[in-house]
């Protein structure tokens, strides 16, 4: 099987999802939850799953939501569902190994490194501050994720719920220096990861932080 790259595969999937409205939280939490089962397996091609377990990951109580939402990332082509055809045989799920999407225009990679010696006759641009530092966030996510597992490992909390805060931040486009205050507010919320209600003191304090800690596009 095609070696599976780690933070290619999640950084990949976080891209196409902030880029695909029809996807919602529940259909992130659940990946999530399948993509740490693939992980544990050691990205085998097919793992077997206890959707009890899923759902427990996930934080979906509902089998109808469960249910609803594996078809949706199924009929997207997120990933691949063999159901169980005997009750001695657990249903599989195949994950599909991602890529940095390629520009057709041209047959190139969106990331190909461009040539550095500039023209004849053309003055060598030098990069805006904007430009340094939306590479330096693009460089620093991976640390920053990895923090935020640290940081739930710590306090005996779920590594999955680590990631599912993690996509949830980035799909804030936030940038802030006390996430781990946030972090412990959803843990006392049992990891509920939904916006806050209007009325709640919490949720002038989130719309302070959107204002002020956005990261840069």
């Amino acid at each position: 099987m095609e070696k599976v790259n780690y933070i290619i595969q999640l950084n990949e999937i976080f891209k196409r999802f902030n880029d695909d409205p029809k996807v919602k939280q529940g259909h992130i939490s659940l990946y999530i939850a399948f993509f740490q089962k693939w992980n544990r397996e050691f990205f085998r091609r097919k793992i077997s799953i206890n959707s009890k377990e899923i759902r427990k990951w996930a934080k979906i109580k509902s089998k109808t939501t469960y249910h609803g939402h594996l078809k949706d990332l199924v009929k997207w082509g997120y990933l691949k569902y063999y159901p169980s055809s005997t009750p001695k045989n657990p249903s599989q799920v195949e994950m599909i190994i991602l890529h940095p999407k390629i520009d057709t225009s041209n047959g190139t990679s969106s990331v190909q490194k461009l040539d550095s010696t500039p023209p004849l006759g053309v003055q060598k641009m030098i990069p805006s501050i904007k430009q340094k530092n939306k590479n330096i966030y693009k460089q620093a996510e991976p640390i920053f994720q990895k923090s935020i597992i640290d940081f739930f490992e710590q306090n005996n909390w779920p590594e999955i719920e680590a990631r599912k805060f993690y996509i949830y931040l980035k799909s804030k486009k936030w940038k802030m220096d006390n996430w781990q205050m946030i972090a412990q507010i959803y843990a006392k919320n049992d990891f509920n990861l939904k916006e806050p209600e209007m009325r709640s003191p919490f949720f002038g304090y989130v719309q302070k932080l959107e204002r002020k800690h956005k990261w840069d596009d």
